[in-house]
């Protein structure tokens, strides 16, 4: 996989919420009369958010439910949630050993911070 794209009616809660909060670096953005966009790298994943208002066609947007979980694999998941710029669920281990915690982006996707056992 290249990427993920997500299109949203709440494009700029969206760029503040990877840029801003989490703190993920922009590698590419434009904003033309026909599209809007912005694409950051998170830990080598390109998530690229669109802005659905700024499309020459209109986007249906249904419900994101819990069917997308952006996960971010980290080496060290308390040290990535220190760095935070934003209140989240503190991080737990896992049955299966791994340490995360969890979040959700304006528009309710799931973001799930990973660090594997034993890294």
């Amino acid at each position: 996989m290249s990427y993920v794209a997500l299109t949203t009616r709440q494009f700029e809660a969206l760029t503040d919420f990877y840029g801003k909060a989490l703190g993920f670096a922009v590698l590419q953005q434009w904003d033309r009369p026909n599209g809007r966009g912005c694409v950051f790298d998170l830990n080598g994943l390109k998530l690229e958010i669109l802005d659905a208002a700024r499309e020459k066609a209109a986007l249906e947007l249904g419900p994101v439910g819990d069917r997308i979980h952006l996960v971010i694999e980290v080496a060290d998941v308390d040290a990535a949630y220190r760095s935070l710029a934003m209140a989240a669920p503190p991080p737990v281990t896992t049955s299966w050993g791994a340490r995360t915690f969890s979040l959700r982006d304006p528009d309710g996707t799931a973001v799930c911070y990973l660090q594997w056992a034993g890294s």
